[in-house]
């Protein structure tokens, strides 16, 4: 029988060996959101990937994929639990779905500003939230960016400053107990369906409106058909940097360790992105002649805060969260 030679055995032993290590460093996280492609939210998850990419070279297989193109918006939550997908930007009002008690993440006027909001979540009620997170759902959440301030466009002037003046509105507005309660408090009626959708529902006047914060509305171009932007405030809203805990274990602890960094560095420069953007969004659309309404919020916030306490929502929620984060300066 034929042998091959020692020095060729040894030579292919380490060539599979050295194989079998390239295929076990290149590690899959792919970045799934619904954010639009030039969205500072996009741009974050860029960042992310660069840091990575520059620490790790070779070692993780990074992709960014905005605009839902890999997973429908709503989907992508239950596809990282389902170890489908590893990481996305999601909401609150997904979280709460499945944990209730912090719905009031989810209701509206809660968070003051964009500043109110952040140290919230970056203090000790956010940190209970993101181990009970971790543990409950099987989410790491890295750290909480800011989606923006949420207002509604409408495809016709109504010259809005009341929740009355909203009578008969179809809005589309996205799922969950919350924002079904808010909806009423707003005085509209809501309708959801995938972002991807709204465009044409609003040109064909299959809904009146929808609620964004100004400069998702500029980036999906809602403003095309829209002639009014009210400026409702009705949710200074989080979204969350997160990776499924399957694939966070899967990461050495130095690159756990860069990620967690890199995560904290992009969502800081997301933040003041966002802030900016807003601004630049609503100055443009009054330039563009869009009606940019500002109305009674006084109003809102008391319809809000009532329809929460009668519909039994309050009840559910984590006792005395809501007054920890009003204590919040």
């Amino acid at each position: 029988m034929f042998k091959f030679p020692k020095a060729f055995a040894v030579a292919c032993a380490i060539m599979a060996a050295g194989t079998a290590g390239v295929a076990q460093a290149a590690t899959q996280l792919r970045m799934s959101t619904a954010a639009p492609d030039n969205s500072p939210l996009t741009d974050a998850f860029r960042q992310i990937k660069q840091k990575l990419d520059a620490a790790f070279p070779g070692a993780l297989d990074i992709s960014v994929h905005p605009a839902s193109s890999l997973f429908r918006q709503g989907t992508e939550l239950p596809a990282m639990q389902r170890g489908n997908l590893e990481m996305a930007s999601p909401v609150t009002f997904e979280i709460e779905a499945q944990l209730p008690e912090y719905g009031v993440f989810s209701s509206g006027y809660v968070f003051r500003d964009p500043e109110h909001m952040l140290k919230v979540f970056n203090g000790p009620i956010g940190e209970e939230f993101y181990a009970k997170v971790a543990d409950k759902m099987g989410l790491v959440i890295l750290d909480t960016a800011y989606l923006g301030t949420r207002q509604v466009g409408l495809r016709d002037v109504k010259n809005i400053k009341t929740p009355k003046d909203f009578a008969g509105v179809k809005l589309r507005m996205p799922p969950g107990a919350a924002f079904q309660t808010l909806a009423r408090a707003m005085g509209v009626t809501p309708l959801a369906m995938p972002i991807t959708e709204v465009y044409l529902a609003l040109q064909t006047g299959s809904i009146d409106g929808q609620d964004n914060p100004a400069n998702m509305t500029r980036d999906w171009k809602f403003n095309e058909v829209t002639k009014e932007i009210v400026l409702t405030q009705h949710i200074v809203q989080p979204v969350f940097i997160a990776i499924s805990k399957s694939a966070y274990d899967k990461l050495t602890p130095d690159q756990q360790k860069a990620l967690r960094a890199a995560a904290k560095e992009a969502t800081a420069i997301e933040v003041k992105k966002t802030v900016d953007d807003e601004k630049a969004a609503i100055e443009g659309f009054k330039k563009a002649g869009i009606v940019v309404s500002e109305p009674d919020l006084a109003l809102f916030r008391a319809n809000a805060a009532r329809l929460y306490k009668e519909e039994g929502y309050e009840a559910k929620w984590q006792p005395g969260l809501k007054d920890k984060i009003e204590a919040i300066k």
